[in-house]
């Protein structure tokens, strides 16, 4: 007896079900590493742009200080600072807008203790700085526009101690309120 083989022709095609799940899963798999890959780089871009402002922001409060410190100037001012490089008529900068310096409290200068027949003062003084991210559209030159486009925004607010000072809390007031005092502003 010869026994002949049989052919099975339940298993035919089954390769290529095979092979076709196989690449689906594969592309889902490659599709969702995409996604993953374009939102970390959205959010290392919006990373980097808060930092940005935070940098700004920071500096707001060192020119403030540097203005009371050297003018002495201590009114609010706000501050457009653009960056050199603009692509395609595309300009970014930031807006730093600064309270005025407050003085919060007086105390007697704890480095004068030799200078006792000089009143000599330490002043705390609250100042708040916000630093916004902004871009706007135009040529090579354009100066921002009142209200630009926003891209991220950051605030601080510090105490800042001056050492000897030699007025007190009630005439630094009064130097803030005077309309007339300073007579610098800072727009760049």
């Amino acid at each position: 007896m010869r026994r002949t083989p049989r052919i099975v022709h339940r298993e035919a095609g089954s390769v290529y079900v095979l092979a076709l799940l196989v690449l689906l899963i594969l592309t889902i798999v490659g599709l969702a590493l995409s996604l993953v890959t374009q939102t970390e780089l959205q959010i290392g871009a919006n990373e980097r742009m808060t930092q940005q402002a935070f940098y700004a922001t920071n500096a707001g409060i060192d020119v403030a200080t540097a203005k009371a410190l050297v003018l002495p100037d201590l009114r609010s001012f706000q501050l457009d600072v653009a960056e050199p490089d603009s692509r395609a008529g595309v300009h970014l900068g930031h807006r730093l807008e600064v309270s005025p310096f407050l003085p919060i409290l007086d105390a007697p200068c704890n480095l004068c203790q030799i200078n006792e027949d000089n009143p000599f003062f330490k002043i705390n003084h609250a100042v708040a700085s916000t630093a916004t991210r902004i871009a706007w559209m135009g040529p090579a030159g354009t100066a921002p526009p009142a209200n630009p486009t926003p891209l991220a925004q950051k605030r601080l607010s510090v105490l800042v101690s001056f050492q000897p000072w030699n007025t007190t809390i009630t005439e630094k007031v009064k130097a803030i309120t005077d309309p007339n005092r300073g007579g610098l502003d800072f727009a760049f």
